[in-house]
């Protein structure tokens, strides 16, 4: 009989609770689903043969999504049971024990389980052939069709037990809350929103937050260079994270309050209950704001860099690889031996030759000097790469016709710290600098690097000479390493030439880059790392509104109350609507501001490591932001249209 009452109560939890349950196995299926579509691509045979570094990506994009998964789907949760507190209760003051109730929620677990893991794996599946078309899309793979994504066992297999896993913890963590309180601290419970800060915590709070967010920010704005950039960014997220939060607590409690003293605003009907109702919501919800505010931040962080990544692919081609093939790094074999062995198969257009240094050295304020024998005397702050080249193989590489006098040399950069000086100390002389138009590095380097153009020869003795490295076998310096390429295009032959390739590159022992290798490693590598970002994006966006749904049913309940009371006292329900309309619109605008402020500061560190990828365009970098911001903004608008249509619902019950 028990069991048969139980049966009941939980068919009917699923029908009256389904504006909690649906959205939350919605949210949850998706985010499930995509586990399954990397989980699959992965094993995919196709993926494996021919693009063997995307499987690798896959899996840390695989562990990202998962952690961040299963972080929103506990927070979730968290807000389904908080608004059933007061369910529960009634049920054990009828007569259901605590026993009967946990049996109530395993039942109702073990249904959403299963329409979880069906819908995550059906509709990861038929999802996934999108996906996998438009994966190859993005690393230029051709031949493919439906095909060659078939269903994958193993992935539906691991998802399953993913989310049974995730299931446990839940069941686990709902099996505390219901075992550690009685009815009556349920009941309490529901009705109650985060804890209140103190006075004095929020003084402490304002002052660690604002140190914290300016220390961010500082950091931020004062990087310079992609190995400074790379080594700040931890440090400058974990500030801002920080912060942010510190400063909801405080900042947003402390305005509230002014305005609150100050008679002419407080005591006029329209601001009233607008301060009064915003400073309860608060104190009691600025946590949750901070969570939208960091998730919306790394969502436009996370889309913008996706965006400018795909859009810079071509560029990031043509800056590798100036003509269409290239003999790299070749130091035992004579240039006329590689030019004789090339012309049996093929007729180039020129054999461009040019031999280059490759260094890093100390650089304080235009004083190169050359790196400390001892490691721990070296500063990371000064160390600089320069690729020296001379006049002739410069002009003969770039087809240029630059000129140089004694005592010149013309300098290149990929970045603006290296650019506008007049004079250097450079081989231990003072020698005066051309600053060129061009950047000459163009993508061949990830680093901010110098490129380096002297008149001759023996000027690039003295320095190979001058600027020695470190032998790492026998720990002694020796001079830097010279290295010959030769550029060519080819104008007949081209299909004899590329079926011979090996044989070419056996017999004068070294490789041929082409320009369709260069191509296809570009898409694969940044079409892996734009793929993650879109799969993080929708995890993200599932995520806020996952947050802000459940917050607004939430709140909706918890203010139900107070705005019934607030009629029953004469309130008109014009003065009422704009009450509601004014804290909804400032609590969830809120986020959207201090993440474009946080964007902002950002932007320049962001910009920076982009030059990992070898994409320096600055007006690509800020039409892709602005673009993403805008559309973010569109997304998160129509968001809140829809969560506040259901706040409005609930309140007016």
């Amino acid at each position: 009989m028990t069991l048969n009452l139980i049966g009941k109560l939980v068919l009917r939890n699923f029908k009256t609770l389904r504006s909690m349950i649906v959205p939350f196995i919605l949210a949850s299926s998706v985010m499930i689903g995509l586990e399954y579509i990397m989980i699959s691509l992965i094993n995919n045979e196709y993926i494996q043969k021919r693009h063997e570094n995307l499987p690798s990506l896959i899996i840390y994009a695989n562990i990202l999504v998962g952690l961040l998964s299963v972080i929103f789907i506990i927070y979730a949760n968290r807000f389904v049971m908080k608004q059933r507190k007061q369910e529960f209760a009634l049920n054990m003051i009828l007569g259901l024990e605590k026993k009967h109730i946990r049996l109530m929620i395993f039942l109702e677990m073990v249904i959403q389980m299963l329409m979880t893991v069906l819908i995550s794996i059906t509709g990861g599946y038929l999802f996934g052939n999108i996906v996998f078309l438009m994966l190859n899309k993005l690393v230029k793979g051709s031949g493919i069709t439906l095909m060659n994504y078939p269903f994958d066992i193993k992935a539906a297999y691991i998802i399953g037990l993913l989310v049974a896993g995730i299931y446990v913890i839940l069941f686990i963590l709902n099996n505390i809350m219901i075992t550690i309180q009685s009815p009556i601290q349920l009941m309490r419970t529901q009705k109650a929103g985060e804890k209140r800060t103190r006075k004095w915590l929020i003084v402490v709070c304002f002052i660690l937050g604002s140190l914290t967010m300016g220390y961010g920010y500082y950091r931020a704005v004062t990087v310079e260079g992609v190995l400074s950039s790379f080594q700040t960014i931890f440090f400058a997220v974990v500030s801002v994270l920080i912060g942010t939060y510190l400063l909801f607590i405080s900042l947003t409690i402390m305005v509230l309050q002014l305005l609150k003293k100050n008679n002419k605003i407080y005591y006029q009907p329209k601001h009233f209950f607008s301060i009064s109702g915003l400073l309860s919501r608060m104190k009691t919800n600025a946590v949750g704001l901070a969570s939208i505010t960091m998730l919306v931040t790394f969502l436009v962080v996370t889309l913008g860099m996706t965006l400018t990544a795909y859009r810079g692919m071509e560029s990031q081609v043509s800056g590798k690889l100036k003509q269409d093939y290239l003999v790299d790094s070749f130091y035992h074999t004579s240039a006329e031996k590689i030019k004789k062995e090339i012309s049996k198969y093929a007729t180039v257009d020129r054999f461009r030759v040019a031999q280059t240094i490759f260094f890093a050295l100390e650089n304080e304020k235009g004083n190169f000097r050359p790196l400390p024998a001892e490691p721990s005397k070296i500063n990371p702050k000064t160390v600089t790469y320069a690729t020296v080249i001379t006049l002739h193989d410069h002009n003969e590489i770039h087809d240029e016709k630059l000129k140089l006098k004694n005592g010149e040399i013309i300098l290149s950069s990929n970045t603006k710290r290296f650019k506008g000086y007049k004079n250097v100390n450079f081989v231990g002389n003072n020698v005066k600098v051309i600053n060129a138009d061009k950047d000459y590095i163009g993508n061949h380097l990830a680093i901010d690097a110098l490129y380096i153009i002297v008149k001759d020869k023996s000027e690039l003795e003295k320095i190979r000479l001058y600027y020695k490295e470190i032998d790492r076998k026998t720990n002694k310096r020796i001079p830097t390493e010279l290295s010959t390429n030769i550029e060519f295009n080819i104008v007949k032959g081209e299909e004899i030439f590329k079926h011979n390739i090996s044989k070419i590159e056996k017999n004068i022992g070294t490789r041929i880059v082409t320009k369709e290798q260069v191509r296809k490693l570009v898409y694969e590598l940044n079409g892996g790392l734009i793929f993650i970002g879109i799969v993080v994006s929708i995890v993200l966006l599932t995520g806020i509104f996952l947050v802000l749904y459940y917050k607004q049913l939430s709140e909706g309940y918890e203010d139900k109350q107070n705005y019934n009371i607030m009629k029953k006292v004469g309130l008109p329900d014009d003065l009422i609507k704009s009450t509601i309309h004014k804290q909804i619109l400032w609590i969830f605008g809120l986020p959207i501001i201090v993440t474009l402020i946080h964007t902002l500061f950002a932007s320049k560190i962001i910009y920076n490591l982009l030059g990992i990828l070898g994409i320096r365009d600055i007006s690509l970098f800020i039409t892709s932001y602005i673009g993403v911001t805008v559309i973010i903004m569109f997304i998160y608008g129509m968001m809140y249209l829809i969560t506040s249509h259901k706040y409005y619902k609930i309140i007016n019950e």
